[in-house]
């Protein structure tokens, strides 16, 4: 099923990831995956809220970004509405996987290293 968007629903929770981990590596118990997947996510939060980029080889950099204030519009109501400066989380992805991820490219075959001669 697709979404209103033609998106796939049902996009990948941490309960499917913690499934993945745990059938991938059969040396984990379910509930040893589960502890995997939080520490990552635990550790990627208290970098982040340390102020420190979270750096992740061919997926991207999540970092806390300054928000300026800013006027904006109180949808309910339609009245004009003073925004405060905030901080806000950003994702700037690898262009590796921005390429991965871009349909209208064809995508070439991986290239083979060469043979010993």
């Amino acid at each position: 099923m697709k979404d209103p968007k033609g998106r796939p629903k049902g996009g990948l929770t941490k309960s499917a990831l913690t499934d993945r981990v745990y059938e991938r590596h059969g040396g984990l118990t379910k509930a040893e995956a589960a502890k995997v997947v939080e520490r990552i996510f635990d550790t990627m939060k208290a970098n982040l809220l340390d102020g420190r980029p979270v750096k992740i080889q061919n997926f991207g950099v999540f970092e806390v970004t300054p928000r300026q204030g800013r006027t904006g519009v109180n949808p309910a109501n339609g009245r004009k509405i003073f925004i405060p400066p905030h901080k806000g989380l950003s994702f700037r992805p690898a262009p590796r996987l921005k390429k991965a991820v871009d349909t209208r490219r064809k995508r070439r075959p991986a290239r083979q290293p060469d043979k010993e001669r």
